[in-house]
């Protein structure tokens, strides 16, 4: 904390994000994780950067937001460039609206290289501002190619951030220009006079009436000089600066994003299409080997196998061509696929042996590693799956039936275990066009009670297909008793919460056959713990998850909280499922829990692990991801009224906000605060003497909010102390305009690192040294 707030450390800053993210030595707190990430991001530790944007990803402590995700996984993936300038400067006022784009020049000495920007409309209120342009074009072989523009607010001043996708070398200058149009004006500026830089095409320029040059160099970085220009001469401004990202893991990210796409809460709107031509580059980048990082001296395992997925699905297109419309694919796509396999699988990556595996199975491919015939499929496919199904060897020394006897937890991958079973399924389809060998060998290793110890084995680990499969030959026994079928339909309702459609029809015939046993059923499916696919999680950790499910089958909510809160946070060994957390909180908050009621709560209000039976939509049931406020409300409310200040405030923040379901209404977010605020919660004094000095809900009345603001200031609230620091700055509500008061306060927020407020501590300083100087 120190070297954090002290040295201005990037590092010390990440780390005492993570500590407060994870709870290491401190009390949980997203907000303060969130504030030193965004301090050690601006300080140039791509880490916290990509920290930042898996943050927005899960939605922990901030609204699901996958674009905002990406933009900052974009900069800790590539390089960026970055500049503080006051928006005054930038001709930017409150409430006033303005277009904003950028392009980078490459100098060159006859043919400069131009990459333009798309251009976005943006209104800053005086209080948040946050926007973002994509350049879905970017050539990922120049080095200055656009990847994201990120323009956001902090105090008076903007924070510009140009991001390129990076791994290109630099050998000239570079330029990277911001433009600007305030007045709408279509003429604006026509021309720009660049410091040292080509001459930008008029053909191209787009209407502005101000702009930023930054001037990037080669070499070691630096403080890079920032020109304002405008229709006179350049003026030099603060310098910016440039960082380079390179994060391995943020690349990773990003190419799993694009190849799945992803769709925001509607409330928050927006999403990120599937590309896979961007999926594709950054998984190349990714799996580079990189000599001089331990980590990824073989380049990323993950990006390494998921490259030859896109090659085993054709959706590889020729890497040459990847930037054009000719969408030639790769030819011999299996055989790349294995090349890419083979080099995830040499760095014993379990997936890989799968994929590797399937490929075999199904004929896709027919050679080894040299390109000489395998003489067996089948032995290829087994040995394969196993290296990656059963990894310590447990199956090899005590044998399947040996493992089933004592009921034993195999720790190895999943998707390879239920390969296994459907390996070995008589039920499953042997793949068309294998040789008659072949197909004969695959046919004769058929074996339902191998089937099953692998099915079972992946259904215990949580995996939906197999759940099924298992439900479906427990249920095709000739007798079957009440625990068996209570079994039976726990699969099946854990497979339907993954929206497994064939689990759905199941449940139908078999739910109204009794109602005792269906009960029974839900309550274990809700209680259901999935086995650790790691053997080092085998050992002892896996206990706590145990103790805490034998507790909340004995009616203990407390416990099924907590094993909830494991599971929402992803809290080791627990990993992150939503859906399981939904069922415990559920569990819980039924039983009148008011911290499972709050929780449920947050997960109705982001959309995140909602069942699939659980949602409202056209027909009853939908399955698109959305907020649903409504529902929030109500556990929200649920939670206050049992005592949980925190859902008072939460449920104030729905009102005020409004939403497409929840009516705008700040009277009851008033009254909710006010409840909050009877109930300890500080957020919500700041938030009524916001509404106090809007007069939303109430008549306007500074003084009453400037009492808020002084409680929640005085109780340790930094965005209360910057508010009554504005009080103070400014004379309102009902005291004397007093500079020394309100660098007190700004003094006291910039101590716990509120953005913007160690800023406002210098801007006051230096209006308090002019006034005493012109005294003396």
């Amino acid at each position: 904390k120190t070297a954090a707030r002290l040295g201005n450390h990037p590092m010390a800053m990440n780390a005492l994000g993570i500590h407060y993210e994870q709870g290491w030595g401190v009390k949980t707190s997203q907000g303060l994780a969130l504030l030193w990430y965004r301090k050690a991001a601006r300080a140039g530790s791509t880490m916290a950067m990509a920290n930042l944007g898996k943050i927005h990803a899960r939605g922990d402590g901030v609204l699901q937001d996958y674009r905002a995700a990406v933009a900052e996984l974009k900069k800790a993936a590539g390089d960026w460039v970055t500049v503080r300038v006051p928006a005054s400067r930038l001709g930017i006022t409150r409430d006033s609206p303005f277009r904003f784009s950028a392009a980078s020049i490459v100098s060159a000495k006859n043919n400069p290289e131009i990459d333009w920007g798309y251009s976005r409309r943006a209104e800053w209120d005086g209080v948040t501002l946050r926007k973002f342009v994509f350049d879905t074009q970017f050539d990922s072989v120049k080095p200055a190619d656009i990847t994201v523009v990120d323009i956001r607010s902090d105090g008076d001043d903007l924070l510009l951030d140009i991001a390129v996708f990076g791994g290109a070398k630099r050998e000239g200058v570079i330029h990277f220009i911001w433009f600007f149009d305030t007045d709408g004006r279509e003429s604006g500026v026509e021309e720009f006079r660049l410091k040292d830089a080509p001459p930008l095409e008029p053909v191209r320029m787009p209407h502005a009436d101000r702009a930023l040059q930054i001037v990037l160099r080669p070499g070691p970085a630096a403080p890079l000089p920032v020109f304002l220009l405008s229709e006179g001469k350049p003026k030099q401004l603060a310098d910016g600066r440039f960082f380079k990202g390179d994060n391995v893991a943020a690349q990773y990210d990003l190419g799993i994003v694009f190849a799945r796409g992803k769709r925001n809460p509607r409330d928050v709107g927006g999403s990120i299409k599937q590309n896979l031509r961007l999926a594709t580059d950054w998984f190349f980048r990714a799996a580079e080997k990189r000599p001089n990082n331990p980590d990824y001296a073989n380049g990323h395992a993950g990006a390494q196998n998921n490259i030859g997925v896109l090659y085993s699905k054709g959706n590889m297109y020729r890497r040459e061509d990847r930037r054009s419309d000719s969408k030639q694919f790769e030819p011999k796509p299996y055989r790349q696929a294995a090349l890419w396999f083979r080099r995830a699988a040499a760095q014993d990556y379990w997936e890989a042996y799968s994929n590797l595996g399937f490929l075999y199975e199904q004929g896709m491919l027919l050679v080894d590693a040299n390109g000489r015939k395998v003489p067996s499929l089948y032995r290829e496919a087994l040995g394969l799956y196993m290296r990656a199904a059963d990894p310590g060897g447990l199956v090899r020394l005590k044998g399947e039936k040996g493992v089933a006897k004592l009921g034993q937890n195999v720790p190895g991958l999943t998707v390879a275990q239920y390969n296994l079973g459907s390996l070995f399924d008589p039920d499953e389809r042997i793949a068309e066009g294998l040789s008659a060998s072949a197909e004969r060998e695959l046919r004769q290793n058929k074996n339902r009670t191998r089937a099953e110890f692998w099915y079972s084995q992946a259904a215990a680990k949580g995996h939906a297909k197999a759940q099924v499969a298992l439900a479906k030959r427990m249920l095709g026994r000739a007798k079957l008793g009440a625990v068996d079928r209570v079994a039976a339909l726990k699969w099946l309702f854990l497979a339907s919460d993954k929206s497994e459609g064939e689990a759905y029809k199941l449940l139908d015939e078999q739910e109204s056959q009794s109602v005792k046993i269906t009960k029974a059923a839900r309550v274990a499916a809700d209680l259901f713990l999935p086995n650790p696919e790691a053997e080092e999680e085998a050992v002892g950790a896996h206990q706590k998850l145990e103790r805490l499910a034998a507790l909340a089958v004995r009616g203990d909510m407390e416990a099924a909280h907590e094993l909830a809160r494991m599971f929402h946070l992803g809290t080791a060994p627990a990993m992150q499922d939503y859906t399981r957390a939904f069922r415990l909180y559920n569990l819980a908050a039924a039983e009148g829990h008011p911290a499972a009621q709050f929780h449920l709560g947050m997960l109705y209000s982001t959309g995140n692990g909602i069942p699939y039976r659980a949602k409202r939509g056209i027909g009853g049931f939908s399955n698109l991801k959305r907020a649903y406020n409504v529902e929030a409300a109500g556990w929200y409310e649920k939670a206050a009224n049992n005592g949980y200040g925190e859902a008072a405030f939460y449920l104030g923040n729905l009102y005020a906000a409004g939403s497409n379901d929840l009516r705008q209404d700040y009277k009851l977010a008033l009254n909710w605060y006010k409840k909050a605020d009877a109930l300890g919660n500080i957020d919500a004094l700041n938030n009524l003497g916001y509404l106090h000095d809007e007069g939303l809900g109430t008549r306007r009345d500074r003084a009453k909010a400037r009492e808020f603001y002084t409680r929640a200031a005085e109780a340790g609230h930094a965005g209360a102390q910057m508010n009554l620091s504005a009080y103070y700055f400014e004379g309102l509500g009902g005291v004397r305009k007093d500079l020394a008061m309100a660098l007190d306060w700004a003094k006291k927020a910039d101590d716990q690192g509120e953005p913007g407020a160690a800023e406002k501590v210098t801007a006051i300083t230096k209006i308090m040294q002019r006034k005493n100087s012109f005294h003396e």
